[in-house]
């Protein structure tokens, strides 16, 4: 039911990091049906955005994280705080405090599902400088899906607290020194990661023949430009802002008293995203690579097969027979996602017509891409919008 009371929500984050940014979006994308919510977003690392520019507006709701909590002024009714301790949850200015952080176990076993995948023996694991619950849990979730494998446990970076960078880069070069190689290396972020990746050019250590690095959140801005270039999990920010305002919705509209909520909701993975730090460039997955950069970077603007084919420098029966070894689907089919899934975000994040989405994705018919996107979604188009994705 909708309420006809309208609630004012302000997303305090810092906006520097990609998860905030998608996380601000899902929250955004929440309220864009929800006419009710009122909803100011602003950067929670930077004093030039501080709460007090809104002048008399005051907030009901509050997402956060606990450093832009504390930096709020005024108390809310009901708030959403990411990745807060249970300190932070008994410290908050509120009635009703709900806590959302990632499923870091979840991102632990994808770690360690993919090095599986390729046959490596030796593994290692490098978490925050300080040593963070949640670089703890996906350690440890790591480690329990290595062994549960059959595979051994990973050598463990040692962080130490007051360790200047220097110093910490000293104590990596000589970790890395000592790692039986080929190896693959879980870091627990992309900032962390590349820590590793200037250790690694220092001491001339090859990524990835030598090791092979997997880090987490897909912040493109890192995984694109470092040498080489980085393989990320990415959690599903956007998904976590939209439920977080959806929980929000639902705490002010229930009044005062604590939901029953459990303490912590957990948000998860939008999938891997796989770059040259873990590519084996000498068996099938090279070819496959290859073939997925291409269309990841074509595969929205008609390319075909044969085009696929070509930039992978292979022939269109050998590729065909990789991909169904490798991923289990064709080229086609391959191809067929990706323009799919460029129509659901043009559908869920702008205002595109959808008589023009199509050709946009690819598709000059456009009748005929209606038809693939209800086979694939069980829905129209416009049912898709208007259900907010």
């Amino acid at each position: 039911m909708r309420s006809e009371t309208t609630f004012k929500v302000l997303v305090h984050l810092g906006m520097r990091f990609k998860s905030a940014r998608m996380i601000a979006m899902g929250a955004l994308r929440y309220a864009a049906s929800h006419k009710h919510l009122d909803v100011h977003v602003s950067d929670g690392k930077d004093e030039r955005y501080d709460f007090i520019d809104f002048g008399p507006w005051r907030p009901d709701g509050l997402i956060a994280d606990p450093w832009g909590a504390k930096a709020t002024a005024p108390r809310v009714r009901a708030e959403v705080l990411f990745h807060a301790s249970e300190e932070d949850a008994r410290n908050a200015r509120t009635d009703i405090c709900i806590r959302m952080a990632c499923d870091n176990p979840a991102v632990g076993r994808l770690a360690a599902h993919v090095f599986a995948r390729r046959n490596l023996r030796h593994f290692g694991f490098v978490g925050e400088l300080h040593d963070f619950v949640w670089s703890l849990e996906r350690r440890d979730a790591f480690r329990d899906a290595l062994l549960a494998e059959g595979l051994e446990a990973p050598s463990v970076f040692a962080n130490k607290p007051g360790r200047t960078l220097a110093d910490d880069r000293a104590a990596l070069l000589e970790w890395l020194a000592g790692l039986a190689k080929p190896c693959g290396i879980f870091v627990s972020s992309d900032l962390r990661a590349m820590h590793i990746l200037d250790a690694c050019r220092f001491a001339g250590v090859m990524v990835p023949e030598a090791l092979q690095l997997l880090s987490v959140d897909n912040e493109e801005y890192i995984c694109e430009q470092t040498s080489p270039t980085l393989s990320s999990i990415e959690p599903d920010f956007e998904g976590a802002g939209y439920e977080a305002m959806r929980l929000l919705d639902e705490a002010l509209q229930g009044g005062g008293g604590a939901p029953a909520l459990p303490p912590v909701r957990t948000y998860g993975l939008k999938g891997f995203v796989e770059r040259l730090s873990t590519r084996d460039y000498k068996g099938t997955a090279r070819i496959v690579n290859l073939a997925l950069d291409f269309i990841r970077s074509h595969g929205e603007s008609g390319a075909t097969a044969a085009d696929v084919a070509k930039a992978a420098g292979c022939s269109a029966r050998l590729l065909e027979r990789h991909f169904r070894q490798t991923l289990g689907r064709t080229i086609a089919e391959e191809l067929r996602r990706v323009k799919l899934e460029k129509a659901c975000r043009l559908l869920r994040d702008t205002e595109t017509p959808v008589g023009e989405i199509g050709p946009l994705c690819g598709y000059e018919n456009e009748i005929h891409f209606r038809k693939i996107f209800k086979a694939a979604y069980g829905m129209t188009m416009s049912d898709f919008r208007r259900k907010g994705g």
